[in-house]
């Protein structure tokens, strides 16, 4: 790799020394404006969205209205308010002569709906609130780091995002910015080529894979330990518990990546144990597979087959385990990466969590459906209140039938929105 770091080391060289100097060029003054949107539901305000985009911003030199605009700098000092009226407010209509002497007044106060309020670009702008005007009372409010740092992403030789590189406490003249501008560019450089350099050496260099903590709960200390030999000769990290209480106490004490829970055990059981967990908000969202002698009843699948993420039957091959603990590591870790996205993608929040959530289900009771397997046709309609044991697998498979129906649809939405944005396609 040695050639590979001496060929860095001269493009950056070459960059700094052949390259103009930046602070000989005249830098325009691009005027930039922030656009909030602000959900509002009887008189709740929420920050739906916010852009940075070029523009002329409009005249913040109001000052009547019921709602009051600020924006913060560092250390909360106020930069910038203004007033406006709430939307959708109207308040009078002029009826008869045209001098507007017949005046017939009304007010009409939307429910619902949706307002962007524009800002335009200052420096060491760090937050924006919104309150009333007469009361005071704090309304929304919004951090500005974030969108500013997706814009300068976007338009990183833009003046005063390379200003704002520059630490605030710095006292130097005008007239040396276009140095500091240079210098700081060059630095950026340098560190890059250093980055590159170190990425380099990190691939040629084997790489260990974060260790994945598993927690085992089984009543049986036999079980627990061979358990343990085979996640442990995988590289996981394992907790041991002997009962479900120890379970419960164990993930106060630390929530790990994957649980892998017995059912029969005693006084309290696999599934009470499973209620619990997922009833306590901290570990609500920590994926569990079921392990256990005992054939899974369709009762105990109508019950809690929404809480499981998987189920094993004892004795199962070491095989058989470390597929299903990989699928579900491999997915929690796909949804993690694919949510960094949804946001730059402009997907809708909701939409993504319903089919997180679809996707799981699917999986879940597919497995359910090969447990319970029965041969009968899949009815047309089916009613979970008047279903027995024997027909639990049909109730699945219709519900299964619409879950997929309705998650290609979301998969074909949120790729395409990924798809503007140049991100690869989801692949869970």
């Amino acid at each position: 790799m040695r050639w590979i770091e001496i060929c860095c080391l001269a493009i950056i060289l070459a960059g700094i020394f052949c390259s103009p100097v930046a602070g000989l060029q005249p830098i325009p003054d691009y005027e930039k404006n922030l656009q909030i949107h602000l959900n509002y539901q009887d008189g709740k305000y929420s920050v739906s969205g916010m852009e940075f985009k070029y523009g002329r911003a409009p005249n913040l030199n109001l000052k009547s209205g019921n709602l009051k605009g600020t924006i913060l700098g560092n250390n909360g000092k106020e930069l910038k308010s203004f007033s406006f009226q709430e939307p959708g407010i109207a308040y009078g209509d002029i009826l008869g002569s045209s001098d507007g002497s017949n005046l017939i007044g009304y007010t009409e106060r939307p429910a619902s709906g949706e307002m962007i309020i524009t800002l335009p670009y200052l420096t060491d702008m760090q937050k924006f609130s919104l309150s009333d005007s007469q009361g005071g009372s704090l309304l929304a409010s919004a951090d500005l780091n974030p969108p500013i740092s997706v814009f300068c992403a976007d338009y990183s030789n833009d003046p005063d995002c390379l200003a704002r590189m520059v630490p605030a406490k710095s006292t130097v003249p005008d007239s040396s910015l276009p140095f500091m501008l240079a210098t700081v560019f060059s630095a950026s450089v340098i560190i890059a080529a250093g980055l590159a350099i170190m990425t380099i050496r990190r691939r040629a260099a084997p790489q260990m894979p974060d260790k994945k903590t598993i927690l085992i709960a089984d009543d049986d200390p036999e079980i627990v330990d061979l358990i343990h030999l085979l996640l442990d000769k995988k590289g996981y990290t394992t907790i041991k518990a002997y009962s479900g209480k120890e379970c419960l106490d164990s993930v106060r004490k630390q929530i790990p990546d994957l649980i892998l829970l017995d059912v029969r055990m005693g006084p309290m059981d696999g599934w009470q144990t499973l209620e619990q967990i997922k009833k306590n908000p901290d570990t609500a969202s920590t994926p569990v597979l079921m392990l256990t002698g005992k054939r899974l009843s369709a009762s105990e699948a109508r019950q809690y087959k929404i809480l499981m993420d998987d189920y094993i039957m004892k004795p199962f091959q070491p095989a058989e385990l470390y597929a299903a603990i990989d699928h579900i590591l491999t997915r929690k870790q796909k949804l993690k990466e694919s949510l960094a996205l949804v946001k730059q993608a402009g997907v809708d929040k909701e939409m993504f969590c319903e089919f997180a959530k679809l996707t799981h289900r699917i999986s879940v009771d597919r497995k359910i459906m090969d447990i319970l397997h029965d041969p009968r046709a899949v009815p047309k309609m089916a009613d979970l209140d008047t279903l027995d044991d024997m027909s639990v697998i049909d109730y699945i498979s219709v519900k299964t039938r619409d879950h997929e129906k309705r998650a290609q649809q979301l998969r074909q939405e949120i790729d395409s929105a990924f798809r503007s944005k140049g991100f690869p396609e989801l692949s869970w």
